[in-house]
């Protein structure tokens, strides 16, 4: 497998995990026991509005995190596979900014932050790698 090949492939396993890790964000039926645990409540003891104040922001961080993993699809199967420098900076900076801030933003909770930080370790290492198409790079020097 190219460096090429296996950049294009981190890029397309980055975007499935931030679909996946979105999904569960908007799926989630009850507020995690993590979250509990550090309200220091359990589910029958805490109140209404804070659960469904801490499920809105769950689905919230969810739907976007959806469409950055989407975008990460699209633009790791269109612009980055035809060479288009552009768009690995974008997909490096969406991916890393948004799960790096998540990751950041999880651990003081004790979620599990290693997921999100994986996930733009992977993107950012997949757009470093998924450089031009040779035939691309070859005509970039000839002209």
């Amino acid at each position: 497998m190219s460096r090429r090949a296996f950049g294009l492939s981190l890029l397309n396993i980055s975007g499935i995990l931030v679909m996946v890790g979105a999904l569960y964000d908007l799926l989630v039926p009850s507020v995690p026991h993590n979250h509990l645990a550090y309200l220091g409540a359990t589910g029958e003891l805490i109140d209404p509005k804070y659960a469904e104040l801490d499920l809105a922001m769950l689905r919230s961080i969810g739907g976007c995190l959806l469409a950055i993993g989407g975008t990460t699809l699209v633009l790791t199967n269109g612009p980055i596979r035809r060479g288009e420098t552009w768009a690995r900076f974008t997909v490096a900076i969406l991916v890393g900014v948004s799960e790096g801030n998540n990751a950041f933003r999880m651990f003081p909770f004790n979620s599990p932050w290693y997921g999100p930080l994986g996930f733009a370790i992977l993107a950012v290492a997949g757009a470093v790698l998924a450089g031009k198409p040779a035939s691309a790079a070859r005509h970039a020097k000839i002209t």
